[in-house]
């Protein structure tokens, strides 16, 4: 089993106020203090050239190579970008759905110069608690197919994550990966993303077959080094049947020490990795 770091499961580092951990010191983080070679990265993350814009381009060229040599130099690869704050993909106002599509171009190219293999875009549509609409499906659809497109000119995979709005439901996922109907559009499995009142392993089982990239989530661990939000085992046997084979990555987003927390999250995907 290979497990990446998702950046997220140290957000607050990146975030942080007075002292914020920059994106170039990543890959040494995720090499010496955790032992893994694998990383995902996050849009907010980076140096944009609008700082107060988060849809503007990356500093291109000096800051995106200097990344690349360090994570090389280090033998850590970058895996995927996960992307935020780009627009509405299911925006039911088609210059505004045209709009995001745009701003989420430049994520190919840059996963192409930094040696990303895939990039997240959020699904949109509703917001949290409000009704997806067949409209919003179908904006969706045809944004992602627009995406997809261009993505596979640079032999790169568009991935949605059950992310809230349209992607809440394994349905609709199904319903949008279907309808673009293409290997280079995928899914980034979340372990724990689903509405609350749902079977987990359940939903996780209909995405499956479509993942490219996990999100193996986790918020807490018992004594026995379980978490009781998921049941690792049974989730890694899903993939496992649909012929998963990429890395794990871990997404830590408990509120306790993260460095804690990714290491027992890193203990328990070995734990069951048989």
């Amino acid at each position: 089993m290979e497990i990446s770091l998702a950046g997220w499961s140290i957000n607050r580092r990146f975030r942080h106020p007075k002292n914020p951990l920059p994106l170039l010191d990543y890959p040494r983080t995720a090499v010496e203090e955790f032992g893994i070679h694998t990383i995902e990265l996050n849009s907010p993350f980076f140096v944009y050239s609008d700082p107060d814009d988060p849809a503007a381009s990356p500093i291109a060229g000096g800051f995106l190579a200097e990344l690349k040599n360090r994570a090389d130099d280090l033998g850590v690869r970058m895996l995927n970008i996960a992307v935020d704050a780009h627009g509405n993909l299911a925006a039911q106002d088609e210059a505004e759905r045209k709009q995001a599509v745009e701003n989420h171009k430049k994520w190919i190219d840059i996963c192409v110069e930094l040696g990303c293999n895939a990039f997240r875009a959020n699904s949109g549509g509703g917001r949290r608690g409000e009704p997806v609409t067949p409209e919003q499906i179908r904006q969706c659809i045809k944004s992602f197919g627009e995406l997809t497109q261009l993505a596979q000119q640079a032999n790169i995979r568009l991935m949605m994550e059950n992310h809230g709005g349209v992607s809440a439901s394994p349905d609709n996922i199904l319903q949008v990966m279907q309808a673009v109907n293409s290997d280079h559009c995928r899914v980034l499995a979340d372990f724990l993303n689903w509405p609350a009142q749902d079977d987990k392993l359940e939903n996780l089982r209909k995405v499956a077959p479509y993942a490219w990239a996990t999100h193996a989530k986790f918020l807490s661990f018992g004594p026995d080094g379980e978490s009781p939000e998921i049941d690792c085992a049974g989730a890694l046997q899903i993939l496992k049947e649909a012929g998963y084979d990429n890395p794990f990555g871990i997404e830590y987003e408990g509120k306790t020490d993260d460095h804690e927390g990714v290491l027992k999250s890193k203990a328990l995907l070995r734990k069951h990795a048989s």
